[in-house]
């Protein structure tokens, strides 16, 4: 077993966040919904949280960015004192379900990170449970554009049932009333520049370090990983940006 969260660490180097999304549409998001100093910022599953103090700092609010995974937090705050954002943004390592707070946030935002609270609509719900009334909650998620090959779910030691639809995910959101203010589906040219970039990265890494010592394990992930992509993953598995708003 590799250790998944220093894989991804390292893959994602060369990346701003951990998942398949173009910097410049997110950049004229930030730049759309306006957001006030006086606006604050949920961020579950920040990473290294870029996401969220981008945010903050167009806005001039303040910041909440969790995630389970120590290093990135240390990272994330690193990168928050050398931007002059320490005062604004708390970069906490905690699990969701620990995470506790009383305050309403003006956005509430979990990208790529659904598992972290157990599942999409389980986000969506999470997400609701800090969002004040007139918040928007941004859900960055998986889903199938086509039914996928059982070849394909195999090879990925996934299940059919563990994404839907890009329909599925706005019903699910439709369901917990929330309507979409806001779309972007990730086209092929950023899934291509995504997975070349997580797979070029951990390449250059165990090039320069062959004696890691997690060398071989995490190029034999990396080989299966961009394998599976390139034969079925780039036809078969999408994903999105959802900002969504109660009705």
């Amino acid at each position: 077993m590799t250790d998944r969260a220093r894989f991804s660490r390292i893959a994602h180097r060369n990346l701003p966040w951990a998942a398949p999304v173009a910097t410049t549409a997110i950049a004229r998001l930030i730049e759309t919904l306006a957001l006030t100093p006086g606006s604050s910022v949920l961020d579950v599953g920040c990473g290294r949280g870029a996401l969220l103090m981008d945010i903050v700092e167009a806005s001039g609010g303040t910041g909440v960015g969790i995630d389970m995974d120590a290093v990135s937090i240390r990272a994330a705050v690193d990168e928050a004192a050398a931007r002059s954002l320490s005062e604004r943004i708390s970069f906490l390592e905690s699990t969701a379900a620990d995470f506790g707070s009383d305050e309403r946030f003006d956005l509430a935002c979990c990208v790529g990170a659904s598992h972290a609270c157990g599942g999409y609509r389980q986000t969506l719900e999470y997400l609701l449970g800090y969002a004040g009334r007139d918040a928007y909650l941004l859900c960055g998620e998986g889903f199938w554009r086509r039914t996928p090959q059982p070849a394909y779910l195999t090879h990925i030691g996934a299940s059919a049932d563990e994404m839907g639809s890009h329909e599925d995910n706005i019903e699910i959101a439709a369901s917990l009333g929330l309507s979409p203010a806001w779309c972007m589906v990730t086209s092929d040219q950023t899934w291509d520049e995504y997975e070349g970039l997580y797979r070029l990265a951990m390449l250059s890494h165990l090039r320069r370090h062959p004696d890691d010592p997690d060398h071989d394990a995490f190029m034999e992930r990396s080989d299966h990983w961009y394998d599976g992509y390139l034969n079925w993953g780039r036809e078969t598995m999408g994903f999105a940006m959802y900002l969504f708003q109660r009705r």
